[in-house]
């Protein structure tokens, strides 16, 4: 089911799988989405994706994605309750707001559009890199990394494919697998 806002500078699509959309549950999504326009300078017109997901096991899922030209925005969250993980959803989306506002409005202006945020002060030291370190990137398979990723203890590792000659990246995802990220040459 699908349901949409237009009325703000933040207008979003709903959209459930699996999911009874009632106006109850319409209601409090906007109420949420509304939480974000404060954030958005003037002018600024975007749309927020919602989607709701409904599981067997009784769990839901909301997923809440909002895409400019050059950057997307995106937050979600598990529960056993629609409300609760819209609104950790939302949550998440402004915590990354508030911690990347300026970088992001520097990165808009590089692309000829004016600030997305309004403008605040932020305190960069929050971007401070404290430690730098060297590695060596040695040729190896994806099986490899992943085993020497496990006996070092780390949660990713870097290395490069011996089949391709790419600059890859291994990691522990939060289901216990792992995934893989692989460069374009």
């Amino acid at each position: 089911m699908l349901a949409e806002r237009r009325d703000e500078m933040l207008s979003y699509n709903l959209r459930g799988d699996d999911v009874e959309i009632t106006d109850n549950l319409r209601s409090y999504v906007t109420d949420q989405i509304a939480k974000l326009d404060p954030y958005f300078a003037e002018g600024v017109n975007a749309v927020a994706h919602v989607n709701l997901f409904g599981f067997k096991n009784g769990n839901v899922k909301a997923e809440i994605t909002i895409i400019f030209p050059f950057l997307l925005l995106h937050g979600e969250a598990s529960g056993s309750e629609y409300h609760e993980s819209v609104a950790a959803a939302i949550t998440h989306i402004k915590e990354r707001i508030e911690k990347y506002q300026n970088r992001i409005n520097e990165k808009s202006k590089v692309h000829g559009e004016n600030g997305i945020f309004k403008d605040t002060k932020i305190d960069e030291s929050k971007f401070k890199i404290v430690r730098k370190k060297r590695v060596p990137l040695k040729q190896m398979t994806s099986d490899e990394a992943i085993l020497r990723m496990d006996l070092l203890g780390h949660d990713f590792y870097i290395f490069r494919d011996i089949d391709n000659g790419t600059t890859d990246i291994v990691y522990r995802r939060k289901d216990e697998n792992y995934g893989l990220i692989t460069t374009e040459k």
